[in-house]
This record gives structure tokens, C-alpha cells and sequence, in this order.
């Protein structure tokens, strides 16, 4: 169950295959921007859910000062079970965390604003340029164009109109919170939201799989 929640599927192989590619794919994502992931000091892995993603940046960066955060307890207490890689805490599904200003100069948070309600995605950003350090870098995943390939028209006009979607799903009803279903951004809702909070470096169409990849700075003066 805990991989579900991750991957919507039960599949070890698939979820450790998935970890590993998207370890790869940050890792390119940030050497692209002149900022390889070995030159960060702290990392907060923000949704890492049972760990996919650490595991593998733990295997490449040994040492490195990791950190892993989700809102799912469950999968919090397996990873401080199982996982020796990073420290590990469980986060309310609103801000504030209780991690101090400024604690982190790189934050993860994949698959994450694919998943949230318009009003919660701009209370988060808010709360990890708070803990990101001045010049530290987020990097995040969204559900670009790339990803609207089977959006009825209705929903496309939405996203045309608004620039942002934000849609339920009977299949993860029950399973997942109702603010926590499947969100949609055009590129040019993004980069205007996200630019209230931070600068933004790089904008990668299927940067990361389907979905774009966006990497932001917090300004070295704010």
C-alpha cells in the first residue's frame, strides 16, 4: 500500500526502477543549470513518500546531508524503520513545517504540485522559500501540456483560460485526501506564480518523464 500511494502501483521492481530513473533525471535537471547536486549541503526530499528517490541520491552522494519529508505518516515510520540514509519527519498537509528558516539550499518536490489544490500549492511555496536558504535552489515537477493528452475539451479550455486545472479521480477516491487529487499548469501559470516567490532558472517541457521539470532560485536577497 504504501508504494500505491507512491506510484499507483504494488510493483517493487517498478518502484525501485522508477527511483532510480528520476534520481538520474534530477541529477541531469541540476547539472544543466551549473548546480550538480554533490555541491548542495542539505537536500530535502519534500513528499518522499517511503524513500524511491533518497535511496538512489544516497547511493551516489554517500554522506551528503539528506532529509525526507511527506504527509503520510505511515510511510514516515518505515522510512526512520528501514532507511539509516536521512532524517526523516512527517509534515502537516498545511504550512508550517517545523523545520527552521533557511535550513535547506536544495528541496525535491516531485510529484507533489501535480497532486495539489490551487490554494495549498501557493501556501507551500510560500513555506519552502521559507526553509530553502537565499540562493538555495527547489526544483519541481508539474503536469505541463505534455501531460493533457486525454483531457476533455472542457478542461483544456480551462487551462487555456486560467492556466491552471485541478481535477478528482474515482479511482484514488478514499485512498488520498480531496485536496490531494491531480493538478494541471500551463507553463505560463507557472512561471508567473512561482516567480511571487522565487526566480525561476529553468523550465523543462517532460523534463521528468510526462511530466515538466521546473528548477527556481530563492533571490540571494530576499
Amino acid at each position: 500500500m504504501l508504494r500505491f500511494h507512491v506510484d499507483e502501483s504494488p510493483s517493487a521492481r517498478l518502484f525501485l526502477d522508477s527511483g532510480r530513473k528520476l534520481s538520474r533525471d534530477i541529477q541531469a535537471a541540476l547539472t544543466s543549470i551549473g548546480r550538480p547536486f554533490a555541491g548542495f549541503d542539505a537536500v530535502l526530499d519534500f513528499g518522499c513518500g517511503c524513500g524511491r528517490t533518497l535511496i538512489w541520491l544516497a547511493r551516489e552522494h554517500p554522506g551528503q546531508a539528506l532529509y525526507g519529508t511527506d504527509v503520510d505518516a505511515p510511510a514516515i515510520d518505515w522510512c526512520r524503520l528501514h532507511l539509516a540514509l536521512a532524517g526523516f519527519a512527517v509534515n502537516p498537509p498545511l504550512p508550517p513545517t517545523l523545520y527552521p528558516d533557511g535550513m535547506f539550499d536544495l528541496i525535491l518536490a516531485i510529484s507533489v504540485f501535480t497532486h495539489l489544490d490551487e490554494e495549498p500549492q501557493l501556501r507551500w511555496l510560500a513555506e519552502l522559500q521559507r526553509i530553502l536558504r537565499p540562493g538555495g535552489v527547489l526544483l519541481l515537477s508539474l503536469h505541463g501540456a505534455p501531460s493533457w493528452t486525454a483531457l476533455p475539451r472542457e478542461d483544456l479550455e480551462t487551462l487555456r483560460q486560467r492556466g491552471f486545472l485541478f481535477r478528482t479521480s474515482a479511482k484514488l477516491r478514499g485512498i488520498v485526501p480531496g485536496w490531494y487529487h491531480t493538478a494541471y499548469h500551463s507553463r505560463d501559470y507557472a512561471e508567473r506564480t512561482f516567480a511571487r516567490y522565487f526566480s525561476v532558472l529553468s523550465y523543462r517541457e517532460a523534463g521528468l518523464g510526462f511530466q515538466d521539470l521546473v528548477a527556481l532560485e530563492r533571490p540571494p536577497s530576499s
